[in-house]
């Protein structure tokens, strides 16, 4: 039986991206495309499993693009980790409705908490690091300012995890914690 990999997706806050939270923005399409194209990059890899930690951003996108994905292979599963139960109580009506298709839609789902911690978000981006061989991170290094991405990064990057980083604004891919065999 071949090993089945699993790969956990984080991103920085919406907020944080030039676009925001307009989705039709060229940019935020571009980065979707980019998400997509590399999570089908992963699957023809061998990555079976895809695991987010149910951000109003990147975790939701990329929820969205597993969840579709997988009606065409039952070998793929979706894994949400939310921070907290009502998590999504305060965002618009049009993302809380996206997220709760999400979780209606996913392969597994488990929450960090009742009710809000402070450190929620990071909690549960620190699960799905630790439950995944791998993390997809679209991410910019120089942004960081102490947040829960900031910190996941800083958590996967020291266990080891092999990271694929996607630069926020110029969308380069770069292997982070890769060890390359001999002859590479």
């Amino acid at each position: 039986m071949e090993k089945e990999y699993r790969c956990a997706i984080i991103g920085q806050h919406p907020m944080r991206f030039p676009w925001g939270f307009d989705e039709e923005d060229t940019q935020c399409r571009r980065m979707k495309l980019e998400l997509a194209q590399c999570i089908m990059e992963l699957r023809q890899c061998g990555v079976t499993e895809f695991q987010v930690a149910c951000d109003p951003g990147v975790g939701l996108y990329a929820g969205e693009i597993v969840n579709i994905t997988k009606q065409n292979d039952e070998a793929m599963r979706l894994v949400c980790v939310t921070p907290f139960e009502e998590q999504a109580t305060k965002w618009t009506p049009q993302l809380r409705e996206r997220y709760f298709d999400m979780l209606a839609d996913c392969t597994d789902l488990s929450c960090i908490d009742y009710q809000e911690k402070p450190n929620a978000q990071f909690l549960a981006y620190q699960r799905i690091i630790k439950q995944s061989d791998m993390l997809v991170a679209v991410y910019d290094p120089e942004l960081a300012s102490g947040s829960a991405e900031d910190k996941a990064m800083a958590y996967a990057l020291a266990l080891g995890k092999p990271t694929l980083l996607i630069h926020s604004n110029t969308w380069k891919k770069k292997w982070l914690n890769v060890v390359k065999r001999e002859g590479e």
